[in-house]
């Protein structure tokens, strides 16, 4: 019996014991939520100070003991606040509703500020770029800085290199902006640097090709250009990229310039691919002429070995709108020393496509013609059919400026399958 009665005065003890804590986790969270509810209000502040500061007074609230008055916890803000916040001036009060506002007000008379904004050692046309880009910055940057006392950037710098930085981002990414504060003139001065941000540009390749000029001229055209990309090495890849469409026109309009452009009456077109070793591709063609020659070598074929062969056309309006050009070709056989003339006219469809007829002096016979512009590291063909059913075609790849390969099937030849290597004049 003791013993029971034991165990039932443990039992009721534990009860009890279990209900106080009841009792305390439950004023607990009713406490918490009513502290919860409570809100800290800043005013007189920028946005950017602003944000910080509600941050810090709303940790410095929530560390407070419960139970306290509004107006207790105010005061306590307030002081805490006066030593957080340097120049403001700082006045809190508590409202009906217990929410606390935290008034700030400038510590004397406000120096007025001025912005410098710098731009990175660059060399036309980035520069020029850059400047337009950054043109917005500084009058931005006045915007967060009125009304601001020096004094306070002690405790909001961090936070004012942010509001920079995210400003500088949308027109300037890749770049990083470092700010530097002096005295100058009775005004207080912020100048603003910047710094490229890996990944940059290593060097820049360029490919030029055509269609209608031969290499030894559009060679040149390559040559010149290379020499011109030093202003672009070193500028963030990131950057670039967003010029990528000035990139291109500053290329067209350098190549378009030259001697060799204006006199074959050619016209470029480019297209920038940024990366660390960044790539620009060059079309040039020209508006009346083709020109072109090249050499070739045959494989797997016994009824040929090589040849040598040149195009020239001239560009010719019968039709308004219509692209025809009318050509004459002559292909030198190095197994029999045969020459080869061809003569045709044809018509663009479509970019890059054309379809004509021309007349072959090798069988005297007319001949249907449909072919692709090869394109740098792209695939082409060209496909000629004639009247009794015989066809002539090649499935090509450009692999280089100067080198092109096809696989060429000719069903007059009793090998008719055969590879064939090009090289472009």
């Amino acid at each position: 019996m003791a013993s029971e009665n034991c165990s039932k005065k443990t039992t009721k003890e534990r009860i009890k014991i279990v209900a106080a804590i009841l009792i305390a986790a439950t004023f607990i969270v009713f406490s918490n939520f009513k502290e919860a509810s409570a809100s800290i209000l800043v005013e007189g502040l920028p946005l950017w100070q602003s944000t910080l500061a509600e941050q810090s007074l709303k940790a410095v609230h929530d560390s407070m003991p419960t139970g306290q008055r509004a107006d207790y916890q105010a005061e306590i803000l307030q002081t805490v606040a006066s030593r957080l916040f340097s120049g403001y001036k700082i006045d809190a009060s508590a409202g009906e509703d217990d929410n606390i506002t935290v008034q700030f007000s400038p510590e004397g008379e406000i120096t007025p500020w001025n912005v410098e904004v710098r731009t990175p050692q660059l060399q036309n046309p980035p520069l020029e770029w850059f400047s337009e880009d950054v043109q917005y910055l500084r009058g931005e940057t006045m915007i967060l800085l009125q009304g601001v006392p020096l004094e306070s950037l002690s405790w909001s710098d961090k936070a004012l290199q942010e509001e920079i930085e995210k400003l500088a981002g949308t027109k300037l990414p890749g770049w990083a902006p470092s700010l530097l504060l002096t005295t100058k003139d009775e005004r207080h001065l912020l100048t603003i640097t910047f710094a490229p941000q890996m990944p940059m540009i290593l060097a820049v390749n360029p490919t030029l090709v055509s269609n209608s000029l031969p290499t030894l001229l559009h060679g040149e055209l390559r040559e010149g250009l290379m020499g011109q990309f030093a202003p672009f090495i070193g500028i963030p890849v990131i950057w670039a990229s967003k010029h990528s469409a000035d990139m291109s026109r500053w290329a067209e309009d350098y190549i378009n310039e030259r001697r060799i452009t204006e006199r074959s009456a050619s016209k470029a077109e480019a297209e920038f691919q940024p990366s660390q070793i960044s790539q620009i591709n060059v079309r040039v063609e020209s508006r009346y002429y083709t020109i072109g020659a090249w050499a070739a070598i045959y494989a797997g074929t016994a009824d040929k070995s090589a040849e040598l062969g040149v195009h020239i056309g001239r560009k010719v309006e019968l039709f308004p709108e219509v692209d025809m050009e009318a050509y004459a070709e002559g292909i030198l056989g190095l197994q029999e020393w045969n020459i080869n003339g061809r003569f045709g006219l044809r018509w663009r469809s479509i970019r890059d496509f054309w379809i004509g007829g021309e007349w072959d002096t090798k069988d005297e016979m007319m001949w249907g013609k449909l072919s692709m512009d090869p394109q740098l590291r792209k695939p082409y063909f060209w496909l000629r059919f004639r009247e009794d059913g015989k066809f002539n075609g090649a499935i090509g790849w450009r692999a280089t400026e100067n080198i092109s390969f096809e696989v060429e099937y000719d069903a007059r030849d009793n090998d008719r399958w055969s590879l064939k290597m090009l090289g472009n004049l």
